[in-house]
């Protein structure tokens, strides 16, 4: 897999996403690869969790905004604009119902569409080095990402209009603070403590993350009553695949699971 704004290496079960500098990607250039990339990784059974981290550059990314002001000089209509919303669209989707666990780690600078980027992840894992600045509005256009759905669900709407309204970048521990990143680890132990996170998830047999991931995500749309049913029924698939077989076998005699024996057994 080869990019010009991303590279992807994968191994132990993780596939670690990095960016290739400089930053400052067009947003449409960056989301081809990035959807590519997804839909590679969706079908790489060795790839069991994704790791994005900011190693090569600031997480920042952009419209054409030069462009748009020429477009709207010359008179013409929204349509470039809509193109560019549209691969966006289709990436939060993809990201949206994968199947693996997106986790981003991040030490530097999130900006513009980078910011809306990473709050599409499942999990954030963030230094005190890192920050976060919201797509600037003072040229008359929205923020993207879906962020008007995302941030009031996660930060309330007061602190979602100071962040967006202001256009102030907020460091790592305040993000930490309010919610809107997940984790907060050291600067020292930074590296150590993402790849100890990332270690356990590739332990979780694929059918309980991908089932534990589908309910969470629909918890808002049901009641007590059908989520209950909702979880039984997803115990029952888990309890009949191999990787929850071999997860038992592992945790009865006090090891590792190891995958690619199921995996090899379907094949």
């Amino acid at each position: 897999m080869h990019y010009e704004w991303i590279d992807c290496d994968v191994q132990d079960g993780v596939a670690r996403i990095s960016l290739l500098g400089p930053s400052g990607a067009l947003a449409t250039d960056f989301c081809d690869e990035f959807l590519d990339l997804l839909l590679r990784l969706q079908e790489d059974r060795a790839a069991r969790v994704l790791l994005l981290t900011d190693t090569g550059g600031d997480l920042d990314m952009s419209f054409d905004r030069r462009g748009l002001a020429e477009r709207w000089a010359r008179g013409e209509g929204p349509e470039q604009m809509a193109g560019d919303l549209d691969v966006i669209r289709r990436v939060t989707m993809l990201m949206q119902d994968f199947t693996k666990p997106l986790i981003a780690a991040v030490t530097g600078d999130v900006r513009d569409g980078g910011f809306g980027f990473v709050m599409n992840f499942d999990i954030r894992l963030v230094a005190p080095t890192a920050t976060f600045t919201a797509p600037d509005m003072v040229q008359g256009t929205l923020p993207d990402w879906g962020l008007s759905y995302l941030l009031p669900r996660r930060i309330g709407s007061g602190r979602t209009f100071d962040i967006l309204w202001s256009g102030r970048s907020v460091g790592g521990p305040e993000a930490h603070a309010m919610g809107l990143v997940d984790r907060l680890f050291e600067s020292d132990t930074f590296e150590e403590d993402v790849e100890a996170f990332v270690a356990r998830l590739v332990d979780i047999p694929q059918p309980t993350m991908q089932l534990s991931r589908m309910t969470v995500q629909q918890s808002s749309q049901f009641d007590q009553t059908t989520a209950l049913s909702l979880e039984y029924e997803s115990q029952e698939q888990c309890w009949d695949s191999r990787e929850t077989a071999e997860a038992m076998a592992a945790w009865s005699e006090g090891r590792r699971p190891e995958y690619w024996v199921a995996d090899n057994d379907d094949e």
